[in-house]
């Protein structure tokens, strides 16, 4: 059971990058009548599993129980969903866990590839941070900042609650009606900024790390929301170029030239205009040459239409996985929540393996054209820059940072 909240991180301020993150957390570390012992100990006594947080799309509270304690973890659920304490001492525990977190980012070439690549595509916008923040945002954060961000996206007309189990949903329905209680809307008449300024030639950013010993790698530009009306486009055309081991850019790179044991793309599921993103890590001695593969992939895909076997071959694997992606109570969870979140038709993943079997050469090589942009892409390498900052000065222009300013 899961009640999807419109605090996302969409709506962090600008000079507050992971007050989304951080106040999600605390939801489950107290309420107006129950403290976060006196919660630990009802989830026990329900034999149950109680988390928190905030994504790009929602914030959410789960629970797993028993279906014939569904009424009672229910209640417990919108209990804490909706009447957060946002105690100090809690406050001060979670911002010191923050700050051991951020300071173990500082070594994870992943993480700062992440999080400069978002910067650079986005800035200050919502996206152009990391879910979690910085040192700076997290150490000024205080108790009515948090308390003013919860009230003010908590409208209950969009508020979910998805559940998958043995119950009556009528009944369920009724529970939940109850359990919430009066409530004071705040309808978000608001769109979250999520404007975004293309590059008008690429450039390479060079996270400084002198003694490591293979380069992570982050490409990407901006691209579309979750809910275009190309994604099932997209999907499939993500499957051929990078979404799976047979893909163009994993063959290239892997298979024939030896530079890197993976490679994968992805279209970000955002509710504003997400990243598409290149990622993989690969010898420093070859990282310019990668970038280049990577490059000509992009630019083979849009200029020469696939072949029908290659498009055959991507289309049976999507509809042969697809299957598995509903097997689990959780993984039909995330199915409903996808729908909820991005304005989907109900009958979307009805028709998903029909979609996916009606797309087709023209269509895939004109979403390439529409949709991906190697003269706009923006590459984040992690590595030393000595030894960098040659091999990518034919990229366009070049920048070095510290590591230790990322999560500053």
């Amino acid at each position: 059971m899961q009640v999807l909240l419109p605090a996302a991180a969409h709506w962090n301020p600008a000079d507050r990058p992971g007050l989304a993150s951080f106040t999600a957390d605390l939801l489950e570390e107290g309420t107006e009548s129950m403290s976060s012992a006196e919660i630990a100990n009802a989830v026990e006594s329900l034999g149950g599993v109680l988390s928190s947080g905030a994504g790009w799309a929602s914030a959410a509270v789960s629970l797993t129980m028993l279906s014939r304690d569904a009424a009672k973890g229910l209640a417990l659920l919108t209990e804490v969903a909706t009447r957060p304490a946002f105690e100090n001492d809690e406050i001060e525990r979670l911002r010191r866990e923050r700050f051991a977190d951020l300071s173990l980012r500082v070594d994870q070439p992943a993480a700062l590839a992440v999080a400069v690549l978002a910067h650079e595509l986005y800035g200050t916008r919502p996206y152009g941070r990391t879910l979690i923040g910085t040192r700076a945002s997290i150490e000024s954060l205080q108790s009515e900042d948090i308390r003013h961000f919860f009230e003010t996206h908590r409208s209950p007309e969009s508020t979910y609650v998805i559940a998958i189990g043995a119950f009556d949903p009528n009944e369920l329905g009724a529970a939940f009606d109850e359990a919430l209680g009066p409530t004071v809307d705040h309808p978000e008449t608001e769109t979250p900024d999520f404007g975004w300024k293309p590059p008008t030639q690429p450039k390479a950013i060079i996270v400084d790390r002198p003694q490591a010993a293979q380069t992570e790698l982050r490409m990407g530009h901006v691209s579309v929301a979750r809910n275009h009306p190309d994604r099932t486009v997209l999907t499939v055309l993500n499957s051929l170029l990078g979404g799976k081991f047979t893909s163009r850019i994993n063959l290239n790179l892997r298979e024939r030239h030896g530079y890197t044991y993976g490679v994968s793309t992805s279209f970000a599921h955002r509710r504003g205009p997400g990243p598409f993103v290149i990622s993989t890590a690969v010898g420093t001695e070859v990282t310019g040459k990668a970038v280049r593969e990577i490059l000509n992939e992009l630019e083979r895909i849009r200029d020469e239409p696939a072949s029908a076997a290659e498009i055959e071959e991507t289309r049976s694997y999507l509809q042969g996985v697809f299957p598995y992606g509903l097997q689990s109570d959780s993984a039909v969870l995330q199915h409903l929540k996808t729908l909820a979140l991005f304005d989907l038709p109900d009958d979307y993943f009805d028709l998903y393996q029909e979609q996916i079997s009606a797309v087709g050469a023209v269509d895939l090589q004109r979403a390439a054209r529409e949709q991906l942009r190697p003269h706009h892409i923006v590459t984040v390498a992690v590595g030393p820059a000595s030894e960098l900052e040659p091999q990518l000065a034919a990229e366009g222009d070049v920048e070095v940072v510290s590591s230790d300013s990322v999560f500053a």
